[in-house]
């Protein structure tokens, strides 16, 4: 199929008004600190919470965000939707507070729209879609049935969601219009947001079925609820006119083209570093125990005791005391314990996740202020290890070390005779410990020693690729590359030393263990 692509001008945007400040909407577990510093950079904070309300002395302003902030699912950072003329502003705000944060974007805005041409049915069902020349959707099959398409035809639509199945965005022939109080569909009918309850719904229901234009159906937004009539009525007119708009830059535009942007997505994951920058933003808003968000992001048990704590406790005991107990109460009841079964959670810095393990738990040395985990780990025989090039064979097995906090990785690896392969230290975010499970972000740089007992930094160009793509900061990309160097240093002089001590203090416990339970079998 030849398709012409002919150059548009540029596509029109989202009929949200602009403001003198940018309206934020905070939501989850970092809402606190992050609130405070919106306010401090000039922005104006809409639908803030209760307890948000109270804590900043807010106004209760029911509007429509440019700008919404919710809790990724893991707890480990946010997600941000956001008109595009905001988008560097934000980046330039959180890489100026938090130097270790890493970026992620969505290639494709939510709620964009395309004048698209069918390209060929999905093995899945539905229909692919041809964006542009290089980027491609799902048109799923629940709005494919009831309607004839053709191979070639050309077909406007919207994209609800930019991270759909099958690693396609998810589209649909609903063209949605958004604005500051409500929002048109292509559906005859009225819809309320949840928040709004009683005789206001009551009204907002009347009030859009006399106001609703032929042919489409409104859906009232949470800002609705203090607006005056006429101001609803104004924004309906307004969004009619906007999707004439947009129904005529369809008809004139070619095919394979953008007609509407969206909102921009963006992914921040906060580091070990930057939960601790937040705790002190926190602490001059509200009592902040140490390590706040860090138990925040482990579960939701730990949440109601430093709710708690924080509320209660700190009018009686001091911030320093309180913290020192709840990190104690965590160690004890919390933490792994020798002879569990750990998970490794490898982070990619693009977001991809490999778990490692899971790695026993052999060994938990507590001589210094934060614990060290010591692991073994059995290897399946076949094919290479990357790094220290040794062939993966029958008995291999590795000893991985992961102190709390710190900036390294090492897992050392040994043939089935104890004889030492090689050694790999990961350079990563700060290692936080979660139940049984161990959490970092993987930098991209190693350091090694190989089979051949040479000692080498890996992979830097990596880092460099995501520091100029702003997925990492200049100065993470800097730290790391010295840090590499330190260690390469290290290993070379008194580290090997260091590190095989500690391994062999791992062996002789396994070695134990094992004649103990032959030992048991025996009788």
């Amino acid at each position: 199929m030849n398709i012409e692509v002919i150059n548009v001008s540029i596509p029109l945007r989202i009929p949200i008004r602009e403001t003198e400040k940018p309206y934020v909407r905070i939501r989850g577990i970092y809402s606190t600190a992050l609130t405070k510093i919106f306010l401090d950079n000039d922005f104006e904070i809409v639908q803030p919470s209760e307890e948000i309300r109270e804590r900043f002395n807010l106004e209760e302003k029911i509007l429509s965000p440019h700008i919404d902030i919710w809790d990724k699912d893991d707890k480990q950072g946010i997600k941000i939707e956001t008109l595009p003329k905001y988008r560097s502003k934000i980046i330039d705000l959180f890489s100026t507070n938090f130097y270790d944060t890493i970026f992620r974007y969505e290639k494709i805005q939510d709620g964009s729209i395309y004048k698209g041409v069918i390209y060929r049915p999905a093995p899945w069902g539905g229909l692919i879609i041809k964006l542009t020349p290089n980027l491609e959707g799902l048109l799923p099959q629940n709005e494919v049935e009831f309607q004839k398409f053709s191979i070639g035809d050309t077909l406007v639509v919207e994209v609800k969601n930019p991270r759909g199945p099958h690693g396609l965005p998810l589209l649909s022939t609903k063209i949605s219009i958004p604005g500051d109080y409500a929002v048109l569909i292509p559906e005859e009918t009225v819809r309320i947001s949840h928040k709004i309850h009683g005789s206001k719904r009551t009204k907002l229901l009347e009030i859009g079925h006399v106001i609703r234009p032929d042919g489409w159906g409104i859906i009232w937004r949470t800002s609705a609820l203090y607006a005056d009539v006429e101001d609803l009525k104004e924004e309906v007119e307004r969004l009619t006119d906007e999707a004439e708009k947009l129904h005529e830059v369809a008809l004139n535009s070619p095919a394979l083209t953008k007609i509407r942007e969206g909102l921009d997505i963006l992914e921040v994951e906060f580091p070990a570093n930057s939960k601790k920058k937040l705790d002190e933003i926190r602490s001059k808003v509200v009592p902040t125990v140490r390590g706040h968000h860090w138990y925040k992001s482990f579960s939701n048990n730990l949440t109601e005791i430093i709710d708690f704590s924080e509320k209660t406790l700190a009018k009686k005991v001091d911030m320093e005391t309180l913290s020192n107990a709840i990190e104690e109460y965590v160690k004890k009841h919390k933490f792994p314990k020798e002879g569990d079964l750990i998970k490794i959670h490898h982070k990619k810095i693009n977001g991809r996740e490999i778990f490692l393990g899971p790695a026993r738990l052999v060994l938990i040395d507590n001589s210094e202020e934060f614990p060290e985990f010591r692991m073994y780990r059995r290897f399946k025989p076949g094919g290479f290890y990357d790094g220290i090039e040794a062939q993966k064979e029958v008995g291999d097995y590795g000893i991985t070390i992961a102190k709390m906090f710190d900036d390294k990785l090492i897992t050392v690896y040994y043939d089935i005779n104890n004889k030492l392969k090689g050694i790999y230290l990961n350079l990563n975010t700060p290692i936080e410990v979660y139940n049984k499970e161990v959490r970092y972000i993987d930098l991209e740089i190693d350091v090694v020693i190989n089979i051949n007992g040479e000692t080498k930094i890996l992979d830097s160009k990596k880092l460099e690729d995501y520091t100029k793509s702003n997925n990492v900061t200049e100065k993470i990309y800097k730290e790391t590359i010295e840090r590499a160097e330190k260690y390469k240093k290290w290993l070379e002089e008194e580290g090997l030393k260091q590190i095989l001590k500690k391994c062999e203090e791992v062996i002789d416990k396994i070695t134990e263990e094992e004649t103990e339970e032959e030992i048991d079998m025996e009788l």
